[in-house]
């Protein structure tokens, strides 16, 4: 902080991972397309067609270990266009579907082991996405798309060995499996260079699953999940060189399990949310930001808890000043407990930050509250 230009900054800060760039709307993909096009194709569309198809496989030694390795892709591209005087539509599609593999082999012969082993990795992800863009020269562009991409990952290993000091076996077997979804969209209207409105929006689900189990002499074992889902959207205006507003949000949230045989278990849910609000009018520029998670877990018989909410804003004019501020409580607490000094904590924490004219100044504080006895209703 404490520096601004009058160069207008994004004024669509990333909140999530799942958030699309919304800068790649800007640029408008008709202009770039345009150039591809081939006047001499006689057809009512002029298309355009590309794709890739790779693979490959190698085996390599890592110490007693035998590793295999295997890839495959596959990607497809159709472009399809057409001039109507001085408007000219395009339409982008694309699709991919790519795999690997990874085994690894080994067998073990020393004083004190005996065994083989075999893991194996594997990944999928198939993805698939389409743009569609009208512009008309002299003018602006209107520009809508959509994204799909579903990923799967596994991994698997399984160990037999024996120790031949004291005649003991062991049989290790772990197994995990995950998948997840997403699906975006976006939308850009430009009626004039330079002034436009723009949309987008992201969504996300997966999962996993994880065993392990392993017996030598004794059986112990484990099994968890957890699932997940999440959301973002950004939305924007601009008025080119005079102003800019936008403003993002962001909710994810989950649900987990596991238990370790034969005794304990467990679960916890959390969720979480952010949103910003930001803009420039001229030399000035400002951003505000929230953001709010909370976190639960119930190891065995007991329950903890924490939370926080965070809130910080940010104004500057140009070279001359700017200001930023925080502020953030959080909370964390253990039922049913017997210890006052474990049964919940709240801390209020804040920051200021001031520069004018390329002198800074800064402040900040935390603050404990004593403990907070929590006690079920």
């Amino acid at each position: 902080m404490g520096k601004h230009s009058r160069r207008k900054p994004s004024y669509l800060p990333k909140v999530a991972v799942g958030a699309a760039p919304l800068a790649l709307l800007l640029a408008g993909p008709a202009t770039a397309l345009a150039t591809q096009t081939d006047p001499s194709i006689p057809l009512p569309l002029d298309h355009q067609r590309e794709g890739s198809f790779d693979r490959g496989v190698g085996f390599t030694s890592e110490d007693d270990t035998t590793v295999f390795r295997g890839f495959l892709t596959n990607t497809e591209r159709n472009v399809f266009s057409k001039d109507l005087g001085d408007a000219k539509t395009v339409a982008d599609v694309r699709r991919s579907v790519s795999q690997t593999v990874e085994t690894r082999d080994r067998v073990t012969a020393r004083p004190d082991k005996v065994g083989a082993l075999a893991a194996a990795k594997t990944s999928e992800a198939v993805k698939q996405g389409q743009r569609e863009a009208v512009k008309v020269e002299r003018y602006g562009s209107v520009v809508a798309g959509n994204e799909t991409e579903l990923d799967r990952t596994g991994e698997r290993l399984t160990e037999v060995s024996l120790d031949p000091r004291t005649g003991v076996p062991t049989f290790v077997s772990e197994d995990s499996r995950g998948l997840r979804a997403s699906e975006g969209t976006y939308h850009a209207v430009r009626p004039l260079p330079g002034v436009g409105v723009i949309n987008e929006t992201d969504q996300q689900a997966g999962g996993g699953l994880d065993r392990a189990m392993r017996l030598d002499g004794a059986f112990s074992g484990d099994l968890g999940g957890v699932l997940e889902a999440g959301r973002s959207s950004g939305h924007a205006i601009d008025v080119g060189d005079f102003a800019a507003i936008g403003a993002t949000s962001a909710q994810h949230g989950n649900g987990r399990f596991r238990g370790v045989l034969p005794l304990d278990v467990g679960s916890g849910a959390g969720y979480g949310q952010e949103h910003a609000l930001g803009g420039t009018i001229g030399p000035s520029t400002g951003l505000v930001t929230t953001g709010q998670n909370v976190n639960l877990a119930q190891p065995g018989a007991g329950l903890t808890g924490s939370g926080s909410h965070t809130i910080s804003g940010d104004l500057g004019i140009g070279e001359v000043a700017s200001v930023r501020g925080t502020s953030t409580s959080s909370v964390r607490g253990v039922l049913p407990t017997a210890d006052p000094a474990q049964a919940g904590h709240l801390t209020q924490s804040g920051t200021l930050d001031l520069t004018l004219l390329g002198q800074p100044s800064h402040t900040g504080f935390v603050a404990g509250a004593l403990p907070l006895e929590l006690e079920p209703a």
